[in-house]
């Protein structure tokens, strides 16, 4: 009766070291999802955030350039006007294509849809803009406008991933003390085991010993 006592507790001991085991095994492929999540957090912060704002303000700076040239009708030639707007144009057509390549948010597809029209009006006019400078202007200007909405957009969603990966860093942080625990837990009920292996041992010897002899 002592002896099967203790294999129910034995027993039972080993059925919490594997539930345990369990959820150390589960914990570790929690904390190692979050940390993939986090690495793309970070990827998502640099390629789709601060790349793109740097984007917006090389286009932001054509646009100035662009309107600028506008100025200099007085002191320079229109087709050297013109060519500097084609040059411009050229360099702010491989940045609205690597724009593109970017992951866009449904606010900020509508925005850049908005940003890709105004540049077609601005294609057209620009073609002989000594006849339309103010209209010119007030196009660049809408240009700016919508860059500026762009910019904010990267700072909104750039925070919001701040916000998630401080949360992953939290998370891990729980999870972390949750394994800690685990492991002590585990600790203790290997002592335990040991213990009454031991006491098992012992028991069964001072059995032996009290048996009569025949």
């Amino acid at each position: 009766m002592h002896f099967s006592y203790f294999v129910q507790q034995k027993l039972k001991l080993a059925s919490a070291i594997a539930i345990i085991l369990v959820i150390v095994l589960i914990n570790n492929r929690w904390e190692n999802n979050n940390i993939n999540e986090l690495g793309e957090t970070f990827g998502s912060v640099y390629k789709d955030r601060l790349v793109v704002e740097n984007y917006i303000f090389k286009l932001a700076s054509a646009t100035h350039e662009k309107k600028y040239l506008l100025t200099q009708y007085k002191v320079k030639q229109s087709s050297e006007i013109k060519s500097e707007i084609a040059s411009i144009n050229t360099e702010i057509d491989f940045l609205l294509k690597d724009y593109q390549t970017t992951f866009l948010t449904v606010g900020e597809q509508e925005v850049f849809k908005n940003l890709l029209r105004n540049n077609d009006q601005l294609r057209a006019i620009e073609e002989n803009p000594e006849f339309e400078i103010a209209h010119l202007n007030t196009l660049y200007d809408k240009n700016i406008i919508m860059l500026n909405k762009l910019s904010k957009i990267q700072m909104k969603e750039g925070e919001a991933l701040y916000k998630n990966s401080r949360s992953i860093v939290t998370s891990n942080a729980s999870l972390s003390y949750l394994e800690l625990g685990l492991l002590i837990i585990l600790g203790l009920i290997t002592q335990a085991l040991i213990f009454n292996s031991k006491s098992i041992r012992g028991s069964l010897r001072k059995d032996n010993n009290n048996l009569p002899l025949n």
